[in-house]
């Protein structure tokens, strides 16, 4: 019994996932599988791409953003990785690592991926990767002739197998994808998410695309889904939900680093996105809330 064939939006969605993971290449840096002992915890250093893989117990991982709770079988990348921390929450075994990644010409890797990226259920959806970890674990730092380029050969199956469940447990957004299909658009994508306290125009995004305005607004639109400034309104809002769990930021600093002109026009925006005053999400955060969610990344 063969497999029905997808439709056509399936398809061409399943033919860019395909071209951005053969673009992708992983090395292995460093690995190590730990023993947490209850209520223990571990600081992880900033990196280049950071994985944690819970061989068993529950952890979480917080630091960053907002505390991420990971059980047995669930794997985590952090493809921009900042200073962070695990902590078990019960005994608990985590395989962790880095990576350094190589893309081909025109595919950044920091559109194509999150700032966090969770498979949850990893080892069920993947179920031959859990061995493979295992066997990551024996390779990396052998003494044997090839170990390195076994265990980053391994490395790459397990993380192209994480973007892989990550997808299609349906957590990619709609744009993750726009570098594959128009990296000019891509540009002006990142453009945004690096600097989003800019004045930005359609004018000057047009510039940094190397488009026209009409043609970089119409081809915005259709692979984005949005016009150029409410995508921008939207990065601006997530970055502040992010700001404001900083309290020695004020309201109004934040407002300023993204390039808002008042705290009104601030508190305007980012109640229309999140329902709440920038106050009431920052409470909210600060009493370790699950009501008040994070506004959806659109990563590019």
């Amino acid at each position: 019994m063969t497999d029905a064939p997808l439709p056509g939006a399936a398809r061409a969605a399943a033919e860019d996932l395909e071209r951005v993971l053969a673009r992708l290449e992983w090395t292995l840096l460093d690995f190590e599988q730990r023993e947490l002992p209850s209520g223990t915890a571990v600081a992880v250093t900033p990196g280049q791409v950071r994985f944690h893989y819970v061989v068993s117990g529950v952890v979480e991982v917080s630091g960053g953003a907002a505390p991420l709770r990971l059980e047995a079988g669930d794997f985590l990348m952090l493809p921009r990785s900042e200073a962070h921390r695990v902590r078990a929450e019960h005994d608990s075994v985590v395989a962790s690592g880095e990576l350094d990644t190589t893309t081909a010409p025109g595919l950044p890797l920091a559109s194509a991926l999150p700032a966090s990226l969770t498979a949850c259920g990893f080892v069920v959806r993947e179920p031959h990767m859990g061995p493979l970890i295992q066997t990551l674990g024996l390779e990396f730092g052998g003494m044997r002739a090839g170990n390195c380029l076994m265990a980053s050969r391994i490395a790459s199956i397990i993380a192209t197998a994480a973007v892989r469940s990550w997808v299609e447990n349906g957590c990619a957004s709609d744009q993750w994808l726009v570098g594959v299909r128009d990296p000019h658009i891509a540009r002006a994508l990142t453009a945004m998410r690096e600097a989003p306290g800019e004045p930005w125009t359609v004018d000057r995004l047009a510039r940094v695309a190397s488009a026209s305005r009409t043609v970089f607004a119409e081809r915005f639109r259709e692979l984005v889904g949005d016009s150029p400034s409410r995508y921008l309104a939207t990065v601006r809002v997530e970055q502040a939900a992010e700001l404001l769990r900083d309290d020695r930021l004020s309201v109004g600093e934040v407002a300023h680093r993204l390039g808002y002109g008042s705290d009104v026009a601030f508190s305007r925006a980012f109640r229309r996105v999140t329902g709440v005053s920038p106050a009431a999400w920052r409470r909210s955060a600060a009493a370790g809330s699950t009501a008040t969610a994070a506004p959806a990344a659109l990563s590019a």
